[in-house]
């Protein structure tokens, strides 16, 4: 453009004026005088199509003469002033070659003011000839081009300054109009709803200047009022020697409708995650970027911000963090479509809970990503672990009552024969009192074990002193006990605390219990005892100084065959807390590490 300018201003000591022309006729430059020759400013005509401002009769004369490289002589035509008056001018042409690929050629014009009013023009009656020729090959050109606009399968139509001046049949049908009377000569803003009118008035205008507009989706009304959805593309043009805009109609409606029912199923599907039970998330970078409400609740966070940006793998269990990243490392590569593991997590609360999640794949801002949908199945874990704990207990009381059969039976005969026994040697009796209170204490001990086997329904309930139960049960076990450097101290409320419960029994309970905070402390310690009532329950806490038991033995315990002695059997508890269950009495179980363990025992107050 530096060298165009260059160019033209050699040019200005030998030509009244001069211009540059892009090659679809647009003014880049004209000389400043121009105002003195056609009353328009230098300001009004830059920007602007030289064929604006010619003669009716000029303009193909002018544009064919610009379009062709090879001019022998100037060419002569007639510029409509301001003031409407005419002025001749001659004007030379020489058409510049852009150097770089893809850019427009540029046309520059050496223009003399004729002083006569109506100069020669050489070859004028050729010019005549070959301009009647022309415009008899145009209005055939124009013929032929109607009629193809008017089988056009698309509304087309073109306004002047938004009224309508033409209408192909494809737009008279959009609109339901019967003839092109009831279209032509009407405002487009007729048929376009409001709320794009502001926008059609700013297209038209820069249309009117040349520019080019986009496309733009509308909403129009057809003649009975029905709405349609339209895609408009709009482009400047000239229809009979006026500035126009012309526009071709793209019916959406179908479309429209499609998107708005793809709206509301997307509505829907998104009320469906809302409001799951199961949780539902998307994990993208090993961070939740998603989760419904349900996933808020089962994570007992307080609010959305507490997990979502937050890795993934902070509430989930250690001992899942490899199983869940190679589940997940699958989905994303695209090894399979679908996975399914089990896992337990941490809530905030520091709570463990168990949950089932399906994996699947999905995208989050275009990136690979992974939908989750987790489905808490702590209930059904307990209720598998009862089932599998009932079923333990089913096997020990089996093999309780096989135990207790075949010692039963021996026994009797060793006991019958000793009552034989017992007359003939009578200098010895004293030891045959001491046999006998043992088998009688065996006997008491089969009996118990078959609980388990059968319930004792015949278990004699009275109302007993509780108090006086454990103080008999310390009194047994205090000697044994100090011989091992433990001490047992009690500590006890009242004088008597009273609730309904089979004596034997409940000594079995305690004897278990105090039994086994003694064996817990092989370098001596102290056994402690409290007891205590209120309103409506008799409290005892037995608590020892030993190593405490076991995260995950604590978690079963009661189990049978559940124990951390050498030589235990792990029924012990299992009976103690059956015959606690019988009394309607509760049990909870405290250990802390290097602290001991505390067996917190309540019972219905009698």
């Amino acid at each position: 453009m530096e060298q165009d300018t260059q160019h033209v201003k050699q040019l200005q000591s030998k030509n009244d004026l001069h211009a540059v022309l892009t090659s679809n006729g647009r003014i880049m430059y004209i000389s400043a005088n121009c105002k003195s020759y056609f009353s328009y400013s230098q300001e009004e005509m830059i920007g602007s199509f030289l064929k604006t401002f010619l003669h009716e009769e000029d303009q193909f004369l002018v544009e064919s003469y610009f379009y062709n490289e090879h001019h022998l002589m100037p060419c002569t035509f007639r510029l409509i002033k301001k003031d409407h008056t005419i002025v001749w001018l001659e004007a030379g042409v020489e058409i510049v070659t852009p150097q770089m690929e893809g850019t427009d050629r540029e046309i520059i014009l050496k223009i003399k003011v004729l002083k006569e009013k109506t100069p020669p023009r050489p070859y004028m009656h050729e010019e005549k000839k070959r301009k009647a020729e022309q415009q008899s090959a145009e209005a055939a050109g124009n013929g032929e081009f109607e009629r193809l606009v008017e089988m056009l399968p698309n509304p087309l139509y073109v306004s002047i300054n938004g009224t309508i001046a033409y209408a192909n049949n494809a737009m008279l049908a959009m609109l339901g109009a019967d003839s092109k009377d009831a279209v032509i000569g009407r405002q487009s803003y007729e048929f376009i709803e409001e709320e794009y009118h502001d926008i059609v008035k700013n297209r038209i205008v820069r249309m009117q200047k040349g520019m080019e507009v986009g496309m733009i989706e509308q909403t129009w009304r057809r003649l009975d009022g029905t709405p349609v959805h339209l895609e408009v593309k709009a482009a400047p043009t000239t229809y009979k020697n006026q500035r126009a805009e012309l526009l071709l109609l793209i019916d959406i409606s179908s479309r429209k409708k499609f998107q708005t029912i793809l709206q509301k199923s997307r509505e829907r599907y998104q009320l469906l995650i809302q409001n799951s039970i199961d949780t539902i998330a998307v994990i993208h970078n090993d961070k939740w970027v998603f989760m419904n409400e349900s996933g808020i609740s089962l994570f007992e966070a307080e609010t959305y911000e507490d997990l979502i940006g937050k890795n993934v793998y902070d509430q989930l269990h250690p001992c899942d963090h490899d199983g869940v990243k190679q589940r997940i490392r699958n989905i994303i590569d695209r090894k399979t479509e679908s996975e399914i593991i089990k896992q337990s997590w941490f809530t905030f609360k520091n709570r463990l809970i168990y949950t089932e999640m399906v994996c699947i794949p999905t995208t989050f801002f275009g990136e690979m990503a992974v939908q989750v949908i987790l489905r808490d199945i702590s209930e059904r874990k307990q209720t598998e672990e009862l089932m599998l704990k009932s079923e333990k207990l089913s096997i020990a009381g089996q093999l309780a009552a096989g135990i207790a059969h075949e010692i039963r039976n021996p026994l009797t005969a060793i006991k019958g024969f000793l009552q034989l026994m017992k007359p003939t040697m009578e200098e010895n009796e004293h030891y045959f009192e001491i046999v006998f209170s043992e088998l009688s204490r065996i006997e008491l001990i089969l009996s118990e074990l078959l609980m388990f086997a059968k319930p004792q329904h015949n278990a004699v309930k009275e109302r007993v002193n509780l108090k006086k139960i454990i103080s008999e049960v310390t009194a047994l076990l205090e000697t044994q006990a100090n011989l091992k450097g433990i001490f047992i101290k009690t500590d006890y409320e009242r004088d008597s605390m009273f609730i309904n419960g089979d004596q034997n029994q409940l000594k079995q309970v305690f004897i278990n219990l105090i039994k086994n905070a003694v064996e817990s402390m092989p370098d001596g310690g102290t056994v402690h005892i409290l007891m205590t009532e209120d309103e409506y329950s008799v409290n005892v806490t037995v608590k020892d100084e030993g190593d405490g038991i076991p995260e995950n033995v604590l978690k079963r315990i009661g189990e049978p065959f559940l124990t951390t002695k050498e030589k235990g059997t792990g029924l012990g508890l299992m009976v103690t807390f059956n015959l606690i269950k019988n009394h309607q009495g509760a049990i909870q179980v405290d250990s802390k590490p290097d602290k001991g363990t505390a067996f917190h025992i309540t019972f219905p107050k009698q």
